[in-house]
């Protein structure tokens, strides 16, 4: 399946969601590429839409692979097969994921300019992202979410790696795992999927926001 862009992706993402039934839902999205998804989603259901910053923690030797994610609180997602790999100590984790945080929060300051986090109890939490290569993005989110008592918890993206699946099934306060298309491979390129899959900015973010 090919997508024309995020948003087109994200409309039909949400006809798949309708079918759950969800009751007084709200679209969370992981920004950057989420945002647009979870803005089309959020649009097709009636619902509101917010973000949860994150931040992926990247190797330092090779900048365009990352071996965690770290959410606004501090939340973190390891992918600790890779990290035992890179044979890094707990001291270099815990420099790496402190200064990681702190992007996260300066992200979160900027998009949702000190308004409160929304209340999650009894509602029916999506949270959205524009594709789960690894899927530690999305299981910081779940873990984030779940310290605020959410009735349910689904993760939703247009395309999905089988193994980051079976990595969030193992998750049981995830209600639901919802894509599109699936990859075998764990690490495909998420371009490929969509005509139109540019890099997003801050301030692309901000106007899917407004």
């Amino acid at each position: 399946m090919i997508f024309q862009d995020r948003t087109q992706a994200g409309l039909k993402l949400a006809q798949k969601l309708k079918d759950l039934g969800l009751a007084n839902p709200l679209v969370l999205a992981l920004p950057r590429g989420g945002v647009p998804v979870g803005r089309a989603v959020a649009k097709v259901l009636a619902c509101g839409l917010d973000v949860i910053p994150l931040m992926k923690v990247l190797i330092p030797w090779s900048p365009e692979a990352s071996y965690g994610v770290v959410a606004v609180d501090g939340t973190v997602a390891l992918n600790m097969p890779l990290v035992h790999r890179l044979e890094l100590s707990d001291r270099e984790l815990q420099i790496a994921t402190a200064l990681v945080q702190q992007e996260a929060v300066r992200r979160e300051q900027l998009y949702r300019k000190g308004k409160p986090f929304p209340g999650l109890e009894s509602r029916d939490i999506i949270l959205v992202d524009d594709g789960l290569a690894s899927g530690y993005s999305m299981l910081a989110a779940v873990n984030f979410i779940k310290k605020r008592k959410p009735r349910s918890v689904i993760a939703a993206a247009p395309i999905a790696s089988d193994s980051s699946v079976r990595m969030l099934a193992a998750d049981k306060e995830i209600a639901a795992i919802v894509a599109l298309a699936n990859d075998a491979e764990p690490f495909f390129s998420l371009a490929a999927y969509y005509k139109e899959f540019k890099t997003l900015t801050d301030n692309d973010v901000l106007r899917e926001l407004a």
